[in-house]
């Protein structure tokens, strides 16, 4: 499959989002799950709340950018491939069921960063509940969808499929450079410069010296002229 490769932006937004969704699900189910101090599971609480609402902004730009990124189905691709793309995507709608039932599901202001104040959406005890239900099922499969990416990218990489190399910010050298090992006869072969010509007389042939029954006291070769 024949992809282009991702601006530096779309990698900027790829790495930023697993920052954030990675450390948000992972505190969020430390503190749900083992018993820590009141004072910090406020503070995650506080501290998570305010990063995923100022996160959906980059959330939707991030989507926009990927479907408008590698959807050109007149590039054959395999079954595989396709699978890839449908789960990939499939991603992009769990998480946008998490961020939405997150912000629905509060029953008390949404304080950003203690910057900016949002009144809760929803009043009604009963449909919190069901918002918040349904916030830690995507939760949990949206774990589970992150595992089998990261699964999927390790196997990739063992198999000698360079994935993370398309989402690091610095190029790899080609296979021109690879084979090369950068020596100077490839630098020479790919270099514009003009190369001179020199004409270059073939050596004469080596004759041995006849014997002499009173040899000089140095070789002949060093003799002067």
């Amino acid at each position: 499959m024949n992809t282009s490769a991702y601006s530096t932006g779309q990698k900027l937004l790829h790495w930023i989002s697993a920052v954030i969704i990675l450390w948000a699900l992972l505190s969020g189910f430390f503190v749900a799950v083992f018993s820590v101090p009141a004072s910090v599971k406020a503070w995650v609480a506080f501290f998570n709340v305010s990063l995923t609402t100022a996160y959906i902004p980059i959330f939707v730009l991030r989507v926009f950018c990927s479907f408008s990124h590698g959807l050109d189905f007149s590039s054959k691709r395999t079954v595989q491939e396709y699978l890839a793309l449908l789960v990939h995507k499939a991603m992009y709608l769990v998480l946008a069921v998490v961020l939405a039932t997150g912000v629905l599901m509060m029953d008390r202001p949404i304080n950003i960063f203690n910057l900016v104040s949002i009144a809760p959406f929803e009043s009604d005890a009963a449909r919190i509940a069901l918002y918040t239900r349904v916030h830690v099922l995507s939760c949990v499969a949206l774990l589970l969808m992150l595992v089998l990416h990261i699964g999927a990218v390790v196997m990739h990489e063992r198999r000698g499929k360079r994935v993370m190399a398309r989402m690091s910010f610095t190029q790899p050298p080609g296979p021109q450079a690879e084979a090369s090992g950068g020596n100077l006869a490839s630098l020479n072969a790919t270099s514009n410069a003009p190369v001179s010509k020199v004409k270059i007389n073939a050596p004469m042939p080596f004759q041995p010296a006849k014997c002499q029954k009173n040899p000089p006291a140095v070789p002949a070769m060093l003799e002067p002229a």
